[in-house]
């Protein structure tokens, strides 16, 4: 995640649910302990004559590496989720522990440890979004390279998933997928991010949305709206009397993606993670939630972050959603 000396922007205001949230007891340790709160979402207008049309999980933060117990931890992640009757994983990106500021030979142990995983231990289809720690390369200092190689940035992860571009969208079972790709380059930061869709990106979204009338998931891994970050020492600051938030924790551009999905009027539900904490935001229809992490502290017992996590999520024929998050079964020795 990005750090506050990175470009910031004032925090969203206006979400639904934060004033109750954060009115809770220890809210800040409820948001990011799901194993003992598993969040549960019904969406509106829910009735039990609904027909099932998908079943499926969204793993995100997976951080996968040889140096920690991430081969048990995803081995219990996979077996819980498809002991659930899942069809499909979505997953949210940072697939493996760090591409973006490590040296090639420890990138290429976790991309073949990440292959042998999901070849032994996943047995449904699997679609991939990409994270900041998926590309390869941007801190160039770190990393060892000169921006010129071949599988330099991106390159790298779409070669390693043989998928075609950063961004796309495909149909399943009566509903629509969309998958972003949340995450820049900072010019003024040379081991840097920022999130927002560039304008070729966003010009994509709003066509492949005026082009389907299906009800439609979104992933990003990066969230485009959370509260996350205000429940959570560290993540937030006072400057100038305004709260801000890095612009690498959360989309610098969230009310114009928002404006998007609420012109188009059929994305139901958008999913993302990165912060690996666990909310649900509701504005204008679209419920956006963070699915806490499936490696939960990267791997390592962690009183800030959540569990071990993924969500299980059941689209139906109506246009409505189920929406809950599980522990995966795994405890961080």
């Amino acid at each position: 995640m990005s750090q506050l000396n990175r470009r910031s922007f004032a925090a969203l205001t206006g979400l639904t649910g934060l004033s109750a949230l954060l009115s809770r007891p220890n809210a800040a340790a409820a948001m990011s302990d799901a194993s003992a709160m598993p969040l549960a979402i019904q969406s509106n207008n829910a009735t039990p004559a609904r027909t099932r049309a998908l079943r499926f999980a969204h793993f995100t933060d997976l951080h996968i590496t040889p140096d920690r117990p991430s081969e048990p931890g995803m081995k219990q992640a996979f077996e819980t989720a498809q002991a659930d009757g899942i069809e499909m994983i979505l997953t949210g990106g940072d697939l493996i522990m760090d591409s973006f500021a490590t040296k090639r030979a420890q990138v290429d142990r976790e991309w073949a440890l990440l292959h042998k995983l999901f070849a032994e231990h996943c047995k449904v289809p699997v679609e991939h979004c990409l994270g900041n720690h998926d590309i390869f390369g941007f801190c160039l200092s770190k990393a060892g390279l000169k921006g010129d190689e071949s599988d330099f940035g991106y390159a790298r992860a779409l070669a390693e998933l043989k998928l075609a571009a950063r961004w796309r969208s495909f149909d399943r079972n009566g509903w629509h997928f969309i998958v972003l790709s949340s995450v820049e380059r900072d010019p003024k930061d040379e081991c840097g991010y920022l999130a927002y869709l560039t304008d070729e990106q966003r010009a994509w979204l709003e066509a492949d949305l005026a082009a389907t009338k299906l009800p439609t998931v979104v992933v990003s891994h990066v969230p485009i709206i959370t509260v996350t970050p205000a429940v959570r020492g560290g993540e937030t600051e006072r400057k100038n009397d305004q709260t801000v938030i890095s612009g690498g924790l959360v989309h610098l551009d969230a009310p114009t993606v928002h404006g998007v999905f609420r012109k188009a009027g059929n994305v139901k539900l958008v999913l993302s993670g990165h912060t690996h904490l666990i909310d649900r935001c509701v504005a204008d229809g679209v419920t956006y939630c963070c699915s806490g992490a499936v490696c939960g502290g990267w791997w390592k017992p962690h009183k800030t972050y959540c569990e071990p996590t993924y969500a299980l999520i059941d689209l139906f024929s109506d246009g409505t959603f189920d929406y809950s998050v599980k522990p995966t079964g795994w405890t961080n020795p």
